[in-house]
């Protein structure tokens, strides 16, 4: 007898408790890669992101990192894998990052000798999502000629050359399961979660800052608001009721009957059916434990602010 075909629901179902328990892989086909080539590489994104890059790093291994503007906006959140004699690096971000990230790093390039390559050309890029990512990225690796496997939180990535044969290529989960995890997670997307609009400090991304290196562009206001201790708002994760569609982007957030943020991203969870979102939220409504309201018109849905993972 025939087993009848899975449902989709019961299909993304299965691919986010994958995310969450195991590991998936991700199609990144649209994410940006750029190659950084030159001996003085490491101190050209040394002097350019907030990562502390100064010592080794493991070949195999990305750091998380921001790039920003002189007054500390962010172009992009990126990982940054370094060759093992320095001479070359690996910079990924996502796909909101793809059509600012060159020009920002071109910018920059005053005396450094280093060439850019990509994103136009790169190699194709997956990723390997879920607590079980590392082994599962190395053997996906292993079965596709030159390509190269690297560890990095929350996700780890496959960079597979051009060239390579379709059917070496697994499959990978739907987007909308990658979203609700995304979310869960608390993985920002350029240009939906992070934007010009906000500071470094406003992200809720310490491990991608740190706050001990020397200069680096946009590090006085990173330094100022840290010592300062306050911000404008916070980025934070939030569940809520499900009832048939997601939150819109730019939804107004209020607290006591006062504006007090704004949401970036929803999305319904798989198996659940509860609401994952992300947003910006005032820290006095964080300090205070406030009831948090998303208000749509007439319509109000109470929002539970919940750290990482949701």
């Amino acid at each position: 007898m025939t087993r009848p075909a899975t449902s989709s629901v019961e299909r993304l179902t299965e691919e986010y408790r994958a995310l969450k328990e195991a590991a998936a892989v991700v199609d990144l086909g649209r994410w940006t890669v750029v190659r950084v080539r030159g001996p003085e590489s490491r101190e050209f994104l040394q002097g350019t992101a907030t990562q502390d890059f100064a010592a080794a790093s493991e070949p195999a291994a990305a750091a998380k990192t921001l790039f920003l503007t002189e007054k500390g906006r962010p172009v992009a959140l990126a990982w940054i894998a370094f060759a093992a004699d320095s001479s070359s690096a690996t910079i990924i971000a996502d796909e909101g990052a793809r059509a600012g990230l060159r020009p920002h790093l071109e910018r920059f390039r005053i005396m450094e000798v280093v060439e850019f390559e990509g994103p136009d050309g790169a190699p194709r890029l997956l990723g390997v999502a879920g607590p079980e990512r590392d082994p599962l990225a190395s053997a996906v690796a292993s079965k596709i000629p030159g390509a190269l496997a690297i560890g990095a939180e929350p996700l780890s990535f496959v960079l597979v050359p051009a060239e390579s044969d379709a059917a070496s290529i697994p499959a990978s989960v739907d987007p909308t399961s990658f979203q609700a995890w995304r979310i869960r997670v608390g993985l920002p997307f350029q240009g939906i979660d992070l934007d010009l609009d906000r500071i470094a400090t406003e992200l809720s991304l310490p491990e991608a800052i740190s706050i001990t290196k020397g200069c680096y562009v946009g590090q006085e206001v990173v330094a100022r608001t840290t010592h300062r201790g306050h911000v404008r708002r916070q980025r934070v994760g939030f569940r809520f009721p499900w009832h048939g569609g997601p939150i819109p982007k730019g939804t107004e957030l209020r607290s006591g009957g006062i504006a007090a943020g704004h949401v970036t991203s929803t999305a319904c969870e798989p198996g659940s059916g509860e609401g994952l979102g992300m947003g910006y939220i005032a820290p006095e409504t964080l300090a205070h434990n406030l009831d948090v309201l998303a208000i749509q018109g007439e319509k109000s849905t109470h929002l539970s602010l919940q750290s990482w993972p949701l």
